[in-house]
């Protein structure tokens, strides 16, 4: 008999794919087209919120205030959920996640999988696709590049340039640079995350030092011999191809970095469901840890299993 998910057991992260990551790049569509909010360098001028505001000293101070403000917040948000931010509002772990199927059809990504058994089902589409894959990489990321520039230039004139025939040189400059960029950042995926990402170094660097503080985390209370045996579902569905279950490759640093998504949690608990069971994965506040291992170290004799907190 085929035992129901329970939805309402999870946490909030079932929402991130389905709305956290697709609303914002709604607005970062929408933002400049709407006049939600763009700098226009030509008019010299700030729109905000369909309101036009002058290139003066009385509202131009508020861009760097904005700025370090969300940096604070972001830096807030990491110390105490960890990378947070990446898994559910950074624009290219987001693309990443939405292009896997493209990089795993040109043998850069494992995942999906499906995407793999179709090419071995059928070889001469793989070598039609690996023909197309960097003209359609162009396209994607060159759209990208003009959406970016409509955030400082208005995009009526982006598009009069190109209709032109004869676009500004520096225009044509810029989009060539973002669209370099990109290509670099879409073909390399969440290896940019795990080596070059200056926020993912930051944070090991203030959140993981040995002894100090650390962010939530994502906690394994199993064996694998008893209790996972050959599943792996959770790192299946992981993002940037890590095995939760190993504590070490979930710090953030060089080559590693768990992004706090959730997927794992979700995929394990519907598994263990299927056998009446609670899920082997669950997020770790750093409070929850403090107690946890307060209790371990009060009552050494109790068996993990008695002293993890509940799913």
């Amino acid at each position: 008999m085929k035992i129901p998910v329970q939805p309402w057991k999870y946490r909030y992260h079932h929402l991130r794919p389905i709305l956290a990551q697709p609303l914002f790049w709604l607005l970062f569509i929408l933002g400049p087209l709407l006049g939600v909010f763009r700098v226009d360098m030509m008019a010299q001028h700030m729109v905000f919120a369909g309101k036009t505001y002058p290139f003066e000293f009385q509202y131009l101070v508020w861009l760097p205030i904005v700025f370090y403000a969300g940096v604070i917040l972001i830096g807030v948000v990491s110390v105490l959920w960890g990378r947070l931010f990446c898994g559910w509002s950074c624009p290219h772990n987001t693309m990443t996640e939405w292009t896997r199927p493209f990089r795993a059809a040109i043998g850069r990504d494992q995942n999906p999988v499906s995407v793999a058994r179709f090419f071995r089902k059928f070889p001469p589409l793989r070598i039609v696709f690996n023909f197309f894959s960097l003209p359609i990489a162009i396209l994607v990321t060159f759209a990208i590049a003009c959406l970016l520039s409509f955030y400082i230039v208005p995009p009526e004139w982006v598009v009069a340039q190109y209709a032109s025939w004869k676009p500004h040189i520096a225009l044509v400059f810029g989009h060539f640079l973002f669209t370099l960029i990109g290509l670099f950042l879409l073909y390399a995926g969440h290896d940019f995350c795990r080596t070059c990402c200056p926020y993912g170094m930051g944070q090991s660097l203030s959140a993981y030092q040995e002894g100090k503080w650390r962010p939530m985390e994502i906690r394994y209370s199993g064996s694998l011999s008893d209790d996972c045996k050959t599943c792996q579902a959770c790192q299946v569905v992981c993002p940037v191809n890590i095995d939760p279950r190993d504590e070490d490759a979930l710090n953030v640093g060089q080559f590693k970095g768990c992004f706090n998504c959730g997927e794992c949690i979700d995929a394990c608990k519907t598994v263990q469901t299927y056998q009446s069971r609670d899920g082997l994965l669950s997020f770790e506040l750093p409070w929850e840890r403090k107690v946890r291992e307060h209790a371990a170290a009060k009552t050494p004799d109790r068996t993990e299993q008695e002293i993890r907190p509940a799913v």
